[in-house]
């Protein structure tokens, strides 16, 4: 195999993982709520769920694209 096509391979392989990360099945542990996107119609669930949570350590991630 030449390093050129080994390269190849590699960079292949590497999109393809990257994209079962972002695309692939996204599950949660059991026992845990699942996952869901934050708009405009779920804020106020949201903030329900966590003010009930007041007892227990909260992490609040934002991604943002730019």
């Amino acid at each position: 195999m030449t390093r050129k096509r080994a390269l190849r391979l590699v960079f292949a392989i590497a999109i393809l993982a990257v994209g079962f990360y972002l695309w692939g099945s996204s599950s949660t542990p059991p026992g845990q709520p699942p996952l869901v996107s934050l708009n405009e119609a779920n804020v106020s669930q949201f903030q329900q769920s966590f003010d009930a949570a007041s007892s227990n350590t909260r992490i609040v991630l934002l991604f943002s694209p730019t």
